[in-house]
């Protein structure tokens, strides 16, 4: 599902009935967001917030004009010209606006609760219609050395967004160090954080990044849905995504010569030497119940600025 400008009628007419955008005031300078930290405009600086009417979420430009977020962020067909991606250490005084052209979901995207229990394919993407100043551009997982050497229980995992601290209002890019406790059966969902280390409303789309051992940052994970902000949040492996972004925007962010998106061994229970640490079996429990909570959990790293209860 590709959107585009105001003549698509559907989406105008949704644009139409959406809340009145509300005002955004500077945010107070908060202390540690659930165990991480404020960080500045340079560090991390291909993560970009979205904006529209009163949602806002976290995304990564990982090409000149393509960003990479999540699905359920974009569920309500906002209208393109409401819309606005921003880089720099806060929202309200970003260094760089860039506007939207269109977006899209992922078609496998599963918002269902009654077929869903894990790998929701909740991933989307935002074409720009200007490039945004960034000297370096993240790389997204796809080599098989790069998850055998960092996707593993207990394995150190850095969380990225402009959600919620735990004191004050969203808007600042903040990150968390954090590590990962648990994998869905496929291996190509995972969770991380806990213990007050986590991600929370509007970091929705935003990145899990993992260092390698040259000290380079990847992309492994796009912030999805959680529980109760501070208790762990669950993040897809945006690998087998990468060929329906190529098909969809003709950037291309594989790097392992695999055609069809599929040559990224992704179980977590192998191991023996061979590659990846196995997973403990009992962490399999961690996905168990997902689909319960769900609706709820969608929106919980999505912001929406409209008063609503929690």
């Amino acid at each position: 599902m590709s959107i585009a400008g105001p003549t698509a009628a559907l989406v105008t007419l949704l644009a139409a009935t959406a809340p009145t955008p509300s005002r955004v005031t500077t945010p107070v300078d908060p202390v540690e967001i659930y165990g991480g930290e404020k960080i500045g405009s340079n560090e991390f600086r291909a993560v970009a917030a979205i904006e529209f009417d009163s949602v806002l979420c976290t995304g990564t430009v990982v090409s000149e004009t393509l960003v990479l977020t999540a699905a359920h962020c974009l569920t309500s067909l906002p209208n393109v010209n409401d819309m606005r991606v921003v880089i720099g250490d806060s929202t309200t005084s970003p260094d760089a606006v860039a506007e939207v052209e269109r977006y899209a979901i992922h078609p496998d995207f599963c918002d269902d609760p009654d077929t869903c229990e894990e790998d929701f394919y909740d991933f989307a993407y935002v074409v720009l219609k200007q490039q945004l100043p960034i000297a370096e551009l993240p790389l997204v997982m796809s080599l098989q050395e790069e998850w055998d050497q960092t996707m593993f229980i207990d394995a150190p995992i850095t969380l990225v967004g402009f959600g919620r601290a735990s004191n004050g209002p969203s808007g600042y890019k903040r990150k968390v160090e954090t590590t990962i406790t648990a994998f869905s059966k496929s291996g190509v969902e995972f969770k991380a954080g806990g213990m007050g280390k986590d991600t929370c409303q509007g970091d929705s789309g935003g990145p899990a990044f993992v260092e390698l051992e040259d000290g380079t940052f990847v992309v492994a994970g796009v912030t999805s849905r959680g529980f109760t902000c501070g208790d762990g949040g669950f993040y897809g492996l945006p690998y087998p995504a990468l060929c329906w972004l190529r098909t969809e925007t003709g950037v291309d962010l594989t790097r392992d010569e695999c055609d069809a998106c599929d040559c990224l061994e992704t179980d977590p229970t192998r191991g023996e030497g061979c590659c990846a640490i196995a997973r403990p079996r009992d962490d399999l429990d961690a996905f168990a119940g997902l689909a319960i909570v769900i609706l709820t959990a969608l929106r919980r790293r999505r912001d929406d600025r409209t008063p609503r209860a929690r």
